[in-house]
């Protein structure tokens, strides 16, 4: 579940608020409510929330005020405003300071449900972006090759990190960095010791080990996830690397 930090002065509309199904439906759950902005910002200097939902008027530190302080302290959390019909000059400035949304007063459960869903989808595909960065990492830290002060394999990572979900060729990736087939194929080979094909599928089974774990994925999603043409394909290239199926990891973990 998605934490939220509920803000809201008035005791009875945050109780309503509270009691929203659309919430679980979408894949959150308010973790904390708080009466005003500075509370919220005592929440979020102390702990970490993947989104705030805040009323734009509020004592002591209103809605507004909150989001230049949250940008101000490079507190990276998400931001929702509540606001009335009234107040859209408000909400329009909000949209300015980075907030991901506004709700109009008084919160319905479809309109809160189509904000919830498009916040779920971008909170997932960075999530799963992270994820794909860390494989990525441990890859590299497997086999002991440092990243540090090395543009030509920092411009390959950030592309396999960014194409993930298709199948990326050396070609590809070699005109991506403006080299030559063979002259990337000889640099990377030098940079890293092994081929780009053997790293690159390092790389996908990395991921294919976190989509196992976390999500429980099956081989036909994690196929269709990765770019593999078959899940049968994916199979092999597992067991390749890893010197097991996905089946028998699943029963090792």
């Amino acid at each position: 579940m998605y934490q939220i930090l509920l803000a809201e002065d008035d005791p009875a509309q945050r109780y309503v608020y509270t009691k929203l199904k659309t919430w679980i439906q979408y894949g959150f759950e308010i973790a904390d409510e708080v009466s005003n902005g500075k509370e919220a910002l005592d929440k979020l200097d102390q702990k970490t929330y993947d989104a705030v939902i805040t009323d734009i008027r509020m004592p002591a530190v209103d809605g507004l005020t909150l989001l230049k302080e949250m940008k101000k302290r490079n507190i990276s959390c998400r931001a929702i405003l509540i606001s009335s019909y009234d107040e859209f000059e408000y909400a329009r400035q909000g949209l300015i300071l980075g907030a991901f949304d506004y709700i109009v007063k008084p919160m319905k459960p479809d309109n809160l449900g189509k904000v919830l869903s498009r916040l779920h989808e971008e909170l997932a595909a960075a999530e799963s972006k992270q994820f794909i960065h860390t494989s990525i990492l441990q890859v590299l830290e497997n086999n002991q090759i440092d990243l540090s002060e090395n543009p030509f394999l920092s411009n390959i990572c950030t592309y396999l990190s960014d194409h993930m979900g298709s199948w990326v060729t050396m070609e590809d990736t070699a005109k991506k960095v403006k080299y030559s087939k063979d002259y990337f194929s000889k640099t990377f080979k030098q940079q890293t010791g092994m081929s780009f094909h053997a790293f690159y599928e390092m790389v996908k089974v990395e991921y294919a080990k976190y989509l196992i774990d976390t999500e429980n994925r099956r081989n036909y999603e994690i196929s269709e996830i990765l770019g593999y043409s078959s899940p049968d394909y994916f199979t092999k290239v597992f067991k390749e690397v890893t010197g097991m199926t996905p089946a028998q990891y699943r029963k090792r973990k």
